[in-house]
């Protein structure tokens, strides 16, 4: 027991947009990922919702946004009167670095909460709660008193191996025992960019996959990844658009699912650990 490897494969950014939301969906639909983390302020945010209403067994969390990175697609706030949370046109900033300089902690909070009441009202069940661009990491206070009050899992590695391991780490995950909040032992991401000097290649993901498959340690781990169709749509708004497809068709990969079953990994969800959270 000690020595198990779990997995649940999170697909990120759902509701992004109409190519993300088909490839989230689709991946969902044959059992290729396990879970999701939904974005409850872009313009396509309705349609992924109507989405897993008719797919009541998807696993999805709530991707807490305060960024908004595009540069010719945008989304802001759902409450009123977000102004340091905002940009000269009412959207949220392109990067975390701004809201750690000019966000008000309360106005975090009050954003937070308005996404998770949105999805609650729209009649989800939320298995857990993350961050986008990690641009709640530098209040994780606030993050785990979300947790707390909706009684949801926390994407937070307790291992602190993760690019956004805090600097008081160890105080992090003690409080979240204390508050009996479950986090997953390790998180793992597949890469957005091709490796400096190398043109996107299918190849570069796959490997990384690989990767990560082979060298997971005991315990949960989750793997990041943002997949998305190659349309007309998602190359208008990033140019990460390459490595999104890729990540698209890497769990239908029959080379990658012959080494999960041979590893003899065992695919949960975000929901085993609210389940689990829940029962303590």
């Amino acid at each position: 027991m000690l020595n198990e490897r779990f997995l649940i494969l999170n697909a990120d950014d759902f509701g992004m947009c109409h190519s993300t939301n088909e490839a989230i969906n689709t991946l969902f639909t044959e059992g290729a990922i396990t879970s999701a983390s939904l974005m409850m302020t872009c313009p396509w945010t309705l349609e992924a919702i109507h989405l897993i209403k008719k797919n009541p067994s998807m696993d999805v969390g709530i991707h807490l946004t305060h960024t908004s990175e595009w540069n010719v697609y945008k989304w802001g706030p759902l409450s009123s009167n977000m102004n340091t949370l905002v940009d000269k046109n009412g959207y949220f900033p392109a990067d975390t670095a701004t809201v750690l300089k000019q966000a008000d902690p309360d106005q975090l909070r009050e954003e937070a909460i308005a996404q998770i009441e949105f999805a609650l009202k729209s009649g989800l069940d939320p298995t857990n709660i993350d961050n986008h661009m990690g641009s709640m990491h530098h209040v994780m206070d606030i993050l785990l008193d979300l947790c707390e009050r909706y009684q949801l899992p926390l994407r937070y590695a307790k291992q602190g191996q993760s690019v956004r391991t805090q600097a008081n780490h160890e105080e992090i995950v003690t409080l979240a025992d204390k508050k009996g909040i479950q986090l997953p032992d390790h998180i793992e991401m597949l890469p957005f960019f091709a490796p400096e000097g190398k043109e996107p290649a299918y190849q570069i993901t796959k490997e990384a996959a690989i990767n990560c498959i082979r060298s997971l340690k005991p315990g949960v781990t989750e793997l990041v990844f943002h997949p998305s169709l190659d349309t007309s749509e998602l190359k208008g708004i990033t140019e990460t658009w390459p490595m999104r497809r890729f990540e698209f068709d890497i769990f239908w990969d029959e080379e990658i699912q012959e080494l999960l079953r041979s590893e003899n990994i065992q695919l949960i969800q975000w929901r085993d650990l609210r389940n689990r959270q829940r029962q303590m």
